[in-house]
């Protein structure tokens, strides 16, 4: 038997190959840790909805983490779950951000439990939709639906070129006051202060009467490396850029890396600890 009883795994790039689709090798190995008692947690920074989407295929209706470790969701009964953890943004903070990301031209995507909201479709929203399958609410009068509202999260979506540039200008304006990262090669995220997949992994175990050592977390990106921090086992998948492998394995001496999302790299360390 695993020593360990909770598999935090990301979805894209992860435990789904380049095309967003669940291979088949992680399919059995999961259904097998299902069979055994494991929990499988998929953990995303997608919105409950979409990440519910890859629950149905697994038929694995564990608890979730969503919004990137903003939303703790409990196990899925006759179609629904229960909303155990919500950390949404600070009042007043959506208002400073639409106002920029307006004045700079960007597309803004306002993330809440139950919706996404965006000012209109364009070629930035169907990234999003074409990456994740969410599904947009447009809006003309947006910007005075959102204002003084408190959202899970928000994107911005931009050129792959661009994002470093608009990554850092987030965190000079907000990085003291809340959570930046950088998640797929088009986006920059803010969550509030506190949130990442480590602290709603922490507290997940907590609600499940856990250890965190008996957990093992899998990622790829920047927004999964305080999951890996916490868990027991800490899994990174060998498509992680070099900047992130160059990081993580400086810190961890007991880092696994895993093969590619290509080639069903979760299935291949799972495997080796059942």
């Amino acid at each position: 038997m695993s020593k360990y009883k909770l598999l935090a795994i990301d979805l894209d790039k992860t435990l789904l190959d380049n095309e967003h689709k669940v291979p088949h090798r992680n399919y059995e190995i999961l259904k097998e840790c299902q069979k055994k008692g494991i929990y499988v947690i998929l953990a995303s920074g997608r919105e409950v909805e979409t990440i519910d989407n890859f629950s149905d295929i697994l038929e694995i209706y564990d608890p979730i983490i969503a919004c990137v470790g903003a939303i703790v969701c409990g196990e899925k009964i006759d179609g629904k779950r229960e909303l155990l953890y919500h950390i949404p943004i600070p009042s007043g903070m959506v208002d400073r951000v639409m106002e920029f990301t307006r004045n700079m031209g960007w597309c803004l995507t306002v993330h809440y439990p139950d919706k996404i909201l965006a000012m209109k479709q364009d070629k930035y929203t169907d990234i999003y939709h074409n990456q994740t399958g969410a599904t947009f609410t447009f809006a003309r009068d947006f910007y005075q639906i959102i204002e003084n509202t408190q959202p899970t999260k928000l994107i911005t979506i931009v050129k792959p070129e661009m994002r470093e540039q608009v990554y850092q200008q987030f965190v000079q304006k907000w990085g003291n006051e809340a959570n930046i990262t950088r998640t797929n090669p088009e986006y920059v995220e803010l969550n509030a202060k506190g949130v990442d997949k480590g602290k709603a992994l922490i507290e997940l175990c907590r609600i499940l009467n856990i250890p965190i050592k008996q957990t093992m977390a899998f990622g790829d990106n920047y927004s999964d490396l305080p999951m890996l921090e916490v868990a027991g086992g800490k899994v990174l998948m060998d498509n992680a850029s070099d900047e992130i492998k160059k990081d993580m394995t400086g810190r961890f001496d007991d880092l696994i890396i895993a093969p590619s999302n290509e080639d069903s790299g979760v299935a291949q360390i799972i495997e080796q600890i059942l």
